[in-house]
């Protein structure tokens, strides 16, 4: 089933909700959003695979670093790319499909500071649009703003639980957790206390957001 709520609901005000097309998300993204995603039916596994996720830019450290501390584990721990299969072999060395993160390569650019191991190797996933529509489109748009269809993806669970799948509990993580918005079911909750956030407002003309639209029982 999808991420939902039936009866329970959320407090809107902490939120600007906007409609969310792909290219609005991929945006956010690139301008230093951390975002929880959910798309489509729940994971049951030992690794997101693109529909319970936490998404950022790779091209930052700190990214990598605040990623950890969400996550509220060690700063060693690598942070897993997520990449369109057309772009694998270029920056990771990855001639095969790789849908389920198994795999380990050399990364062939620097760009991508969060994602790469101190070590140089990167354990990726790739997608296309048979194997993940929504994620691959979120890719493409993300290329087309900064040259690069690869993001930050990790896991969209508290510690010891399994993945979340009511927009309470997302509600309840991003804002125990400090990130910056979530994503469900067409639309983006981005939270008003975020400073980063609030820094993308101040730079950027705004899009054009819903007012009216209030969360329902998704």
């Amino acid at each position: 089933m999808g991420c939902s709520s039936r009866s329970r609901s959320i407090d809107p005000s902490k939120y600007d909700i906007y409609d969310s097309d792909f290219t609005r998300v991929a945006e956010f993204l690139a301008n230093g959003l951390i975002l929880a995603w959910t798309s489509g039916k729940y994971e049951i596994g030992p690794r997101a695979l693109g529909n319970r996720s936490i998404l950022a830019a790779p091209f930052r450290d700190t990214t990598r670093i605040r990623l950890n501390e969400i996550k509220q584990r060690e700063q060693f721990r690598p942070i897993a790319p997520v990449c369109l299969r057309e772009d694998a072999k270029d920056f990771f060395g990855c001639n095969h499909d790789s849908p389920h993160m198994l795999y380990t390569f050399r990364a062939n650019t620097d760009a991508f500071p969060a994602v790469t191991h101190v070590n140089g190797t990167a354990r990726i996933q790739t997608v296309t649009p048979e194997t993940n529509n929504t994620l691959h489109n979120l890719l493409a748009d993300f290329k087309r703003l900064t040259g690069y269809g690869v993001l930050c993806n990790t896991s969209l669970n508290f510690n010891g639980k399994g993945f979340i799948n009511n927009i309470v509990d997302l509600d309840a993580y991003v804002t125990q957790h400090g990130l910056d918005g979530f994503v469900v079911e067409g639309r983006a909750y981005l939270l008003k206390s975020s400073k980063l956030y609030g820094n993308y407002q101040r730079t950027f003309t705004e899009p054009s957001r819903s007012a009216s639209l209030q969360p329902s029982a998704i």
